[in-house]
């Protein structure tokens, strides 16, 4: 493929294939060794650059996608007269160095945002970024430096997130065009998906290139869907908030409409990774990959949600509770693909959350997850919906719990046998006791903060 991008500033014309990493076409096709390959699964942020003025783990954006584009990496600051960096010298925060391009990488695409983050902000824009030698407080101050001194108002000013419609700019070779699939439209897509049902859809690719890791075979064909403008975006619609397959993370937790009428998602959507994996992880992804640690489900339980599948022959609604058909499964028909998501607006004075464990705060996948729903006439109960994720091989509804609620005060006895239903209603695979007492007490805390 000759894919044509901005590098740094300057236009790049590379030779590679459709599927190669990002990462791997600045180090192995051009040189640019400053952007580190540490974990090859988005966890450590070694390898992180700004694309499109976004954060992203070079190791999981296929070649294919940055037709177009503009990627900026280590090589592209001014070193010595860049502020940022020379922070970072000042205070001391650079040891061996394998992990400071990608640090500073995510401590300009902070600064960008955000000219006067707080320490908060900055521990949680850093999150994806490990450092083994240098710790972490000098590098907290480095950043704290850099903005104290208007790093960040003056980048702002400069900052060019740019999206060129990458039409053109991009020749499939040989082979390619056989398995190497980019509409530029759903319908497009679909037409693409009755022709051929072997076809993996590409879009965040969290996912993909960490599974390929893993020893699953490379797709026989791939058709690109990143940033398909008929399925990305978030629309307040006549008693549901619809939001597109391809929408990301990032722009889910962002949303205003979001932050208003469905907090809990908000907040969920704060937890997908660290920044550089919602940036590019989608609502769609997270769902139709029908894994059992997935976060997004479980609350899109208990919101009463559908999934809106298209194909060529047509619109079907399924419910998203009923989207799943096992493991890894979902009853998509061959040629169909999750165009959006409907979900009702909450009555306005509905309680809803969301919570998760994982073993550790950051950048964890859930060992459990638990998501409600419930409404109070009073201190009566009438309406509850509470569901599970990581405990079983698809996400599941507190059925018992539910009955139990429905209709009581919540008063201390009530929440405390609510809590021992919920601990005991749960089948976990492994890790039973611990993750049957989490459950019954992130029940618990929801109850009593719903009663508050």
């Amino acid at each position: 493929m000759r894919l044509q991008f901005t590098l740094n500033g300057q236009e790049i014309t590379a030779e590679v294939s459709p599927l190669d990493r990002l990462l791997d076409v600045l180090r192995e096709y051009l040189g640019y060794t400053g952007t580190k390959e540490g974990c090859g699964e988005g966890e450590c942020g070694a390898c992180s650059v700004l694309l499109d003025g976004r954060l992203v783990n070079s190791c999981l954006v296929p070649a294919i996608q940055i037709r177009g584009a503009d990627v900026l990496t280590i090589e592209g600051l001014s070193g010595e007269d860049d502020e940022l960096q020379e922070a970072f010298v000042e205070e001391g925060a650079v040891q061996c160095g394998f992990c400071i391009p990608g640090m500073v990488l995510a401590a300009r695409a902070l600064l960008s945002e955000n000219p006067h983050p707080t320490r908060h902000d900055i521990k949680h824009a850093l999150a994806g970024n490990l450092c083994r030698c240098t710790g972490y407080e000098r590098i907290f101050r480095a950043v704290e430096r850099a903005a104290s001194q208007g790093y960040g108002d003056k980048i702002s000013t400069q900052n060019s997130r740019q999206d060129k419609g990458r039409k053109s700019l991009f020749e499939l070779q040989g082979s390619e065009p056989s398995w190497v699939f980019v509409p530029q439209s759903l319908d497009e897509a679909l037409e693409i998906l009755s022709e051929y049902h072997d076809v993996t859809l590409l879009s965040g690719c969290t996912d993909f290139y960490p599974d390929l890791k893993k020893g699953k075979p490379e797709p026989a064909r791939v058709m690109d869907i990143w940033g398909l403008s008929d399925i990305c975006g978030i629309k307040m619609k006549d008693g549901y908030i619809e939001i597109g397959s391809g929408t990301t993370f990032s722009d889910i937790a962002s949303c205003e409409t979001i932050k208003k009428y469905l907090p809990a998602l908000a907040d969920l959507s704060t937890m997908i990774g660290a920044r550089a994996i919602q940036n590019r992880a989608t609502i769609g992804g997270n769902i139709v990959n029908a894994s059992a640690a997935a976060d997004s489900p479980p609350l899109l339980f208990v919101y009463g949600s559908t999934a809106v599948l298209r194909s060529k022959n047509g619109t079907r609604e399924v419910p998203i509770a009923e989207l799943f058909g096992g493991y890894r499964k979902t009853v998509l028909k061959p040629g169909e693909m999750l165009a959006s998501i409907k979900i009702p607006l909450p009555s306005p004075g509905a309680h809803q959350f969301f919570y998760k464990r994982g073993s550790r705060l950051a950048l964890t996948i859930s060992r459990l997850s638990v998501a409600g729903l419930i409404e109070l006439e009073g201190d009566v109960v009438s309406s509850v919906r509470i569901a599970t994720g990581s405990m079983s091989p698809v996400p599941s509804f507190l059925t018992k719990t539910e009955g139990y609620l429905k209709g009581k005060r919540l008063t201390g006895e009530v929440i405390e046998t609510a809590a021992a239903i919920a601990s005991e209603e749960v089948s976990p695979r492994t890790s039973k006791d611990y993750r049957k007492r989490v459950t019954g007490r992130l029940v618990s805390r929801f109850l009593k903060e719903a009663r508050s």
